[in-house]
């Protein structure tokens, strides 16, 4: 980020906004030792997703204020630099009791759970940085973290979300996304509907016990390319999300189950483009299928216990994607698996040092091993030194 523009930005503040303004963000970095199967071995730093952000608040009496947020992406490994709000941005009211409403660039609800990844990798770090050879560039990104698991976690454009106060122990919350993109019979069905997306968010809380349920559907969703996956009028893809999580007595264990309906393995097609389309994996198997067509199911779980002993905080974690289902018929050996070990340690409340080595195996016809087995399953594997610092 240009520090000319941040003093841009601060010095064109008025004075009296000024104390309403937070400057926040974390700097997440790490040293790592890669290595993909039949591959050399390379040490790299890799950011682990760092992000720097504004936001801030007014009263506006009777128990309402204004909010607003400007989140943006860092790079500290290589000095890239993001534009301003390329994470949540938004601006919005807050009622107290009668909830928050923002309009916006905001995370879809899946995005707000996943607490069953206690790792410092963010699930950007992974997304679609498989290489498309097997050259093993970036391949191993991610594998210390559950960012596989977490990859349907996203912001929407063009976006309205409602959070509603907690009573009882229960919350909701509603996002819709609206594509903006409604052309007369442009869609392989013939419709004209645009590429929307809707959200619906649970929750509840029992003392040191939360259960979370989170389900997102998406009206046409779209490839990177800008086409549409669907076709003969059953253009919809679907998430459920399932998560409880324990923590009390410095004992965390969280547990998460979510099935996929409609998207091509791993990845995510919003509306906004998603993280990219391949079915090369597939087309091993099944000789190739439109992923919404087929209605391509997903299945994946995973498990993280953690534990803190003064400064430090010994961690696990498991998960699991079965075999996908293409029109109910299962592909054989297109799953994963994957475990990571480690611990972090406290240097300060704002500052943590962590060693984690993380194992990911996908299965010979998995999509998000394209590229990278040749036909066999792979193994990737991942020791890293972390570094984090929030402010």
């Amino acid at each position: 980020m240009n520090k000319k523009l941040i003093a841009i930005a601060l010095a064109a503040l008025p004075v009296a906004a000024m104390a309403d303004v937070t400057l926040y963000g974390t700097m997440k970095g790490s040293l790592e030792n890669d290595k993909v199967d039949g591959q050399a071995s390379q040490n790299k730093v890799q950011d682990n997703t760092s992000i720097l952000g504004f936001k801030g608040s007014e009263d506006l009496g009777n128990g309402l204020k204004t909010i607003w947020q400007v989140e943006s992406r860092l790079h500290l490994d290589n000095g890239t630099q993001s534009s301003l709000g390329t994470r949540q941005t938004f601006v919005g009211l807050d009622g107290g009791n009668l909830g928050t409403v923002r309009l916006g660039y905001v995370n879809n609800i899946l995005n707000d759970n996943y607490a069953v990844d206690q790792w410092q990798y963010d699930g950007e770090v992974y997304g679609s940085n498989l290489p498309a050879n097997n050259s093993g560039t970036n391949a191993v990104s991610g594998v210390n973290g559950l960012a596989v698991f977490t990859n349907s976690g996203d912001r929407l454009k063009n976006a309205i979300r409602y959070d509603s106060a907690t009573f009882a122990g229960f919350s909701g919350s509603l996002v819709y996304g609206f594509g903006e993109n409604k052309t007369e019979n442009s869609r392989p069905d013939g419709s004209s509907s645009a590429s929307d997306v809707m959200g619906l968010g649970l929750n509840y809380t029992y003392a040191d016990v939360a259960a979370h349920y989170a389900f997102q559907r998406e009206k046409n969703p779209m490839g990177n390319s800008g086409a549409a996956l669907g076709n003969n009028g059953d253009n919809t893809a679907t998430k459920h999300l399932f998560e409880v999580d324990y923590s009390a007595n410095n004992l965390f264990v969280g547990a998460a189950y979510q099935i996929s309906t409609g998207y091509d393995w791993g990845d995510d097609f919003a509306a906004d483009g998603g993280t990219g389309y391949t079915t090369a994996g597939v087309a091993v198997a099944n000789g190739g299928v439109n992923p919404v067509a087929a209605k391509l199911k997903a299945r994946q779980a995973a498990l993280s216990v953690a534990y803190t002993i003064g400064a430090f905080t010994p961690k696990i974690s498991y998960a699991k994607g079965w075999n996908l289902k293409a029109d109910s018929q299962t592909i054989d050996n297109s799953g994963y698996r994957q475990y990571i070990l480690g611990v972090d340690y406290a240097l300060s409340k704002r500052t943590t040092t962590g060693l984690s080595y993380g194992n990911l195996r996908f299965d010979q016809n998995t999509t998000m091993a394209a590229g990278l087995n040749n036909g066999s399953e792979v193994t990737l594997k991942t020791i890293a030194l972390t570094m984090a610092h929030s402010f």
